[in-house]
């Protein structure tokens, strides 16, 4: 199983110092903002590998090195100079499992209503860790994992192939094999 501590620990980290630096009315949709930004990064990469575009790799650190760096790319280039646009344009998107129109309408309620902005705050962490699978399991594939064996390995479970895996099943397959068992045994609310 992979360890998806460090994950959590980027995403606590990045929640606090956030609330130190925004306002109440700035930081929720600033969580929103990131959670936006990683899940059109990971679906470029994701879709990349899906097209074969990617280069097979020797082992997995060379293959979680070169995903890490094709996933950098991808947000400088293609995200970061589209991100604002796109979630204006298309706020009923669905980027595997994330809808900015969602998740701001989230963010607005939060602004006021600490329940609203602790839901929020774990699903920044959550879909940071989900979203972190979605890389590990390009990384592997790309050394030559199987998917049921990729799967299998990040999980502790074993499941039958699926017929397709896009960006969003595959978010979804680690939302209930990897992610939520995690994240009920892992996290804690900053307080």
């Amino acid at each position: 199983m992979i360890d998806l501590r460090p994950a959590l620990n980027e995403a606590m980290r990045n929640i606090q110092t956030w609330r130190n630096k925004y306002p109440s009315s700035v930081y929720p949709h600033k969580i929103v903002l990131n959670m936006m930004y990683r899940a059109y990064s990971t679906r470029i990469v994701f879709e990349a590998f899906q097209n074969d575009d990617l280069v097979e790799q020797d082992n997995i650190q060379d293959a979680m090195n070169y995903v890490m760096q094709i996933y950098s790319q991808s947000a400088a280039q293609e995200v970061h100079p589209n991100l604002m646009n796109w979630m204006a344009t298309r706020p009923n998107e669905q980027v595997g499992t994330l809808c900015t129109a969602r998740y701001e309408a989230l963010a607005s309620r939060a602004e006021t209503d600490k329940q609203a902005l602790e839901e929020l705050e774990f699903s920044y962490a959550f879909e940071l860790l989900n979203d972190m699978s979605v890389l590990y399991f390009i990384a592997l594939r790309l050394s030559g994992y199987s998917e049921v064996d990729t799967i299998s390995q990040m999980s502790g479970v074993i499941i039958e192939q699926l017929e397709y895996m896009d960006y969003s099943i595959t978010k979804q397959v680690f939302q209930q094999l990897l992610v939520s068992r995690f994240m009920h045994f892992n996290y804690q609310p900053l307080p």
